[in-house]
């Protein structure tokens, strides 16, 4: 029998096992038990897991479920989170675990702050009366009705979302939203980062990478996942079409004209960690010639069907232009604020590109670049438009829901 607390022993293969302890004072409680797992690998990601609970900025509360007593399931504080090592505990693949929590409620009151009122700013004469402002939440949800709003509903890998939306620049500006779930569907279809530890994938907790497991990273949320592309300055974008993760595109980052590929991604810094959106930093030099320091950073939220990227740069790399292309040339049309495929791909969608910049297509590669010296910071978006798409899931609204920026901060209230 195991337990979950927030993210940690959500994954499969990765396990929590049941409290051997549970204290109960009031709403606080204690709780202790063993960590095992099958490699020495998975132990360490499991002690990160457990160790990234405390002090997580980005999740101050958590869901808990426990099959074993499913009285305890609900939403907790987590004061404290400990991974003592015991005599040969690494060799023996076998560590201890303990946690501090203050219960919420079994039912708390969620708000999501939805922070921003105002189009991105653009070269292309989008307005904010023609954005698509949107918000997801969990499919089971609850109290979560936007009255005015048309909601669609996503399948992602890690259960369905409700996307709520309009297509008049209302009502999803700058307010807050009150809903509802339980505490075992409250991560369906979350945002998360994942590490690889050679056998498989796991979800990171907190902010914290233990370097010494990583041997490969992502961000996703079930509907697209966005990782290393296996090459300097290649990212791989995939997208969860029909149940499975059936359509895969490389970009590629360049600088000049020419469609230069940048240089090898070095380092990796979490940003942001919540359910309703993450951001990882890549860091890189522009290439080996000219080692600028530059960055990538990729954001995806709850419930997107693309993810958004902003390429910076110091101002000592001069005034050579900033693009992104398919890797692999694939047609391209324009649009505006962008360009998607002219023919759908044999999963029956195309993909689409966008920026807030004035650009350069390359219909052919199927790309941009962005006009030398615009900026030390080029923002861009790189989606998927499934096959038979209709609402917010055509390119023409995805790309319009980009230039509708929003934050969303989630806050929970005892009930």
């Amino acid at each position: 029998m195991s337990i979950k607390i927030g993210r940690a022993g959500r994954d499969t293969g990765l396990e929590l096992n049941s409290p051997a302890f549970w204290s109960v004072n009031g709403d606080d409680v204690e709780a202790a038990g063993a960590l095992t797992a099958s490699t020495y690998t998975k132990l360490l990601v499991l002690r990160a897991q457990v160790n990234g609970l405390a002090d997580n900025r980005d999740e101050p509360v958590v869901a808990v479920n426990w099959p074993g007593d499913p009285s305890i399931d609900g939403f907790y504080e987590v004061l404290d989170s400990q991974v003592p090592m015991p005599a040969r505990g690494l060799a023996a693949l076998k560590l201890d675990w303990r946690v501090k929590l203050r219960r919420v409620a079994v039912y708390p009151d969620i708000s999501s702050v939805i922070s921003g009122s105002a189009v991105r700013a653009n070269s292309h004469s989008i307005v904010k009366a023609n954005t698509v402002p949107w918000w997801a939440t969990p499919l089971d949800a609850t109290m979560d009705h936007v009255t005015g709003a048309t909601a669609a509903t996503r399948v992602t890998e890690t259960g369905s979302v409700k996307v709520q939306y309009t297509t008049n620049g209302t009502l999803l500006y700058n307010v807050v939203r009150r809903w509802a779930c339980t505490a075992s569907d409250y991560y369906d279809g979350a945002a998360r980062v994942e590490l690889y530890d050679g056998y498989g994938w796991y979800a990171l907790v907190g902010r914290r990478i233990p370097n010494t497991v990583m041997a490969g990273w992502r961000i996703s949320n079930g509907l697209v996942r966005v990782s290393y592309g296996g090459g300097d300055g290649l990212l791989t974008v995939e997208h969860y079409i029909s149940g499975s993760w059936s359509v895969s595109k490389t970009y590629k980052l360049t600088y000049t004209t020419s469609k230069t590929t940048l240089g090898a991604f070095a380092t990796i810094t979490v940003k942001d960690n919540r359910p309703e959106c993450v951001t990882v930093r890549v860091g890189f030099e522009r290439d080996t010639t000219a080692p600028y320091q530059m960055a990538v950073d990729l954001t995806i939220r709850r419930g997107a069907l693309w993810a958004e990227g902003v390429i910076t740069r110091d101002t000592e790399t001069g005034s050579e232009s900033i693009g992104i292309y398919r890797n692999t040339a694939e047609a391209a049309t324009a649009h505006t604020g962008g360009v998607h495929a002219t023919s759908a791909d044999a999963g029956g969608g195309k993909f689409y590109l966008n920026t807030s910049f004035t650009k350069t297509n390359d219909l052919t590669q199927g790309g941009f670049y962005v006009t030398a010296g615009a900026s030390t910071a080029v923002d861009f978006q790189v989606g998927y438009e499934p096959g038979s798409a209709a609402g917010p899931d055509t390119y023409a609204n995805a790309t319009l829901s980009y230039f509708a920026p929003t934050d969303e901060t989630v806050g929970f209230a005892r009930r």
